[in-house]
C-alpha cells in the first residue's frame, strides 16, 4: 500500500503530460481487464443474438438528441473535476474513486454486452466503441488527471483528521499546457456526443 501510495504521490508532482498518459493508460486498463472477465463469465450474452440497427426511430431532432447526451456525460465530467479540486486523502480522490468506478462500469456493460440494444458479436462492440466510447472515456481521463493536482483540500490521511494543506479557489491556477488538456476534453466530450447523436437518429 505504502509503495502505492509513493508511486501516485509521484503522480501529482509530473507534468500533466505524463499524468494525462498514466490515468488514461490506468482507466483503459481497468476497462479492458473488467470486460475481459465478465466476457469469459457471461459466454451466453454473446450468442444467438442477431444484428439489428441501433438507430431509434423518434421525432427528436438531432440537436435536442445531442444536448441530451451531452448533459447527461457533462455530469460524469464535472463529478469527476469538482472531486478531484474539492478534496484530497493521501493519494486518493474522489474524482479519482468516480473514474475508476465508470471504468469498472462500462467494463461490467460491455463485458456482459447489457446495452440497450445488444451487440451481434463483439467486433460490432468494439467498433462503436472506437466511434463514440473512445473519445468519451479519455475525455473523463484527461479531465481528470488535469484536476487531480488542484485539490483545494488535502489530508494525510481518511478520515481526515487535520487538514495538511488548504487554498482557495482563486488559488488555483492553469498553465498553458493544462488548459490545452481541459480545452482537449471538452472538444473530446462535445465529440463523442456528437458522433453517439448521429448514430441514434441515423441521418
Amino acid at each position: 500500500m505504502q509503495r502505492i501510495s509513493g508511486k501516485m504521490a509521484g503522480l501529482y508532482k509530473a507534468g500533466v503530460v505524463k499524468r494525462t498518459i498514466v490515468v488514461w493508460i490506468a482507466f483503459q486498463a481497468v476497462l479492458w481487464i473488467v470486460f475481459g472477465i465478465t466476457y469469459f463469465l457471461n459466454p451466453d450474452s454473446w450468442r444467438g443474438i442477431y444484428e439489428t440497427s441501433h438507430v431509434v426511430s423518434n421525432s427528436d431532432s438531432l440537436l435536442r438528441t445531442f444536448v441530451f447526451i451531452l448533459g447527461n456525460n457533462l455530469i460524469l465530467f464535472l463529478l469527476i473535476a469538482l472531486g478531484n479540486i474539492f478534496v484530497r486523502f493521501g493519494p486518493f480522490t474522489p474524482g479519482l474513486l468516480i473514474l475508476a468506478l465508470q471504468g469498472v462500469m462500462i467494463g461490467l456493460t460491455a463485458g456482459a454486452n447489457s446495452f440497450e440494444f445488444p451487440f451481434a458479436t463483439v467486433w460490432d462492440a468494439n467498433i462503436r466503441y472506437l466511434k463514440v466510447g473512445l473519445w468519451e472515456t479519455t475525455a473523463y481521463a484527461l479531465i481528470c488527471a488535469v484536476t487531480l493536482s488542484k485539490s483545494l483540500n488535502i489530508a494525510d490521511t481518511f478520515p481526515a483528521k487535520q487538514w495538511a494543506e488548504t487554498r482557495k479557489l482563486k488559488d488555483i491556477d492553469f498553465n498553458v499546457a493544462e488548459k490545452i488538456v481541459v480545452l482537449t476534453s471538452v472538444l473530446m466530450l462535445i465529440t463523442a456526443a456528437y458522433i453517439e447523436a448521429i448514430l441514434i437518429i441515423g441521418s
